[in-house]
């Protein structure tokens, strides 16, 4: 009787299109980092024309500053005083509940993550690296964690932006990055973007477990061959607004010069965007929370 029960409840389960597998403890994006050549004028460029303001530094091999988005999320400059490389991209961390509970879902899921450790800024983490060479991090904020302590401060209300949406990578396998991101971790595919027609590239957004609704973006380069200029704009965060062209306005009154590559425009999302590029050379996209409605 107790087997057929069990057999009952599954298949209910399936007829309902869930699963019995666990989900990873996902919160969403928790920051993510980029190479910059100077610490202080990167930090003048984001707190400046974005309004993010420092929040902590953490030595963790090179100088690490954390600038705030909002309570949970951050961007993540990393000291390369030497000269950036032509990927600057370091990292994408993954806020979870449950650091432990992660690293044993992902081992069962044939996947070697790091063993667990505490972090400078006071985190528990653990980590993998793509096919791709993409560092994927993924961190518990502890209670004594500098994220954690720095709760309700450095939220300045010159920020244009609350809301890390997306960070976009190059896949060159799509199909080996669904066994990682779709399979393993649970992503999912929540728009596609065919290249357009002789273009060399389209994208896939997969969304991440949770209720924040942040995603990373696959974008499909297959065997491009990619320079320096191109994988910073590539290798890419977006931060969402309700009104990009106020946004804008904003920035440019913050002393964003007036170019014509920074003005706004309706992008293939069919929403209001503007594409700025910090002085490494890496892009920050800012989006609209709404798609434009054609009257």
């Amino acid at each position: 009787m107790k087997k057929l029960l069990v057999l009952t409840l599954m298949v209910s389960c399936l007829s309902m299109g869930m699963t019995t597998e666990k989900a990873l403890p996902i919160l969403g994006i928790a920051h993510v980092a980029f190479q910059v050549s100077n610490l202080e004028q990167s930090r003048a460029f984001y707190t400046d024309f974005y309004g993010f303001e420092f929040a902590f530094a953490a030595n963790e091999n090179q100088e690490a500053w954390y600038l705030k988005i909002n309570d949970d999320q951050f961007v993540k400059l990393v000291s390369k005083p030497g000269g950036t490389d032509d990927n600057r991209l370091v990292e994408i961390a993954f806020q979870v509940s449950d650091i432990e509970t992660t690293v044993a879902i992902l081992r069962e899921r044939g996947l070697d993550p790091t063993p667990v450790e505490k972090k400078p800024d006071g985190t528990l983490a653990s980590g993998l690296v793509d096919l791709n060479g993409h560092h994927l991090v993924f961190v518990e904020y502890t209670s004594g964690s500098k994220q954690a302590l720095s709760r309700g401060k450095h939220l300045g209300t010159r920020r244009i932006s609350d809301r890390l949406l997306h960070v976009g990578i190059t896949i060159t396998d799509e199909e080996s990055a669904n066994k990682l991101y779709r399979d393993a971790l649970g992503f999912k595919e929540i728009r596609r973007e065919p290249a357009k027609e002789g273009g060399p590239y389209g994208w896939v957004n997969m969304q991440l477990p949770g209720d924040r609704g942040d995603y990373i973006e696959l974008i499909l380069i297959n065997d491009m061959k990619l320079n320096r200029k191109q994988m910073g704009t590539m290798h890419h965060m977006c931060i969402m607004t309700d009104d990009t062209r106020k946004a804008h306005r904003d920035m440019l009154f913050n002393g964003l010069p007036d170019l014509e590559r920074y003005k706004p425009m309706i992008g293939r999302s069919k929403r209001w965007l503007c594409n700025v590029h910090d002085l490494d050379g890496t892009r920050v996209e800012l989006m609209e929370s709404k798609e434009v409605v054609k009257k």
